[in-house]
């Protein structure tokens, strides 16, 4: 009986430490693994309407941002790292030489090679952020 008692015990325990993990996980950034591709950017009630360019969560820190250039028909990207400081918000850093960075970021309206973004809404298939005064809508692609 003692046994059964202890086992009883066990399997609470570890189905109880299951739900505590799968509680505390940080969902936003779960959802957002994958590739969003850029649909809109608001600014002052202006809206632009973009599909070229791309944003790819690789793993938990691994990010990549993607642009493709259609009147030379080629794509250049810059990996970074994702931080998540808080649940609804998201850092991101590109990462590489100063000159490659200094190329990359007049395609972008990154001013340097770190922005934080709100995240305002992601579901499965839609991502909102929102910084320096914009808001960014992606779909998954």
């Amino acid at each position: 009986m003692f046994m059964r008692i202890n086992r009883k015990y066990v399997y609470l325990g570890t189905v109880a430490l299951w739900l505590f993990a799968v509680g505390c996980r940080n969902e936003t950034s779960d959802m957002l693994k994958g590739k969003w591709q850029l649909k809109t950017v608001e600014q002052a009630g202006a809206v632009s309407t973009v599909d070229t360019v791309w944003y790819n969560f690789q793993s938990e820190s691994l990010f990549m941002y993607q642009i493709y250039f259609a009147g030379k028909d080629s794509f250049v990207h810059q990996y970074g790292f994702k931080t998540q400081p808080e649940t609804r918000t998201l850092q991101l850093e590109l990462i590489s030489n100063p000159r490659s960075l200094k190329t990359f970021l007049p395609a972008t309206d990154w001013e340097d090679g770190i922005r934080t973004f709100n995240v305002k809404k992601i579901t499965g298939n839609r991502l909102v952020l929102s910084g320096d005064g914009k808001e960014y809508v992606f779909i998954r692609f």
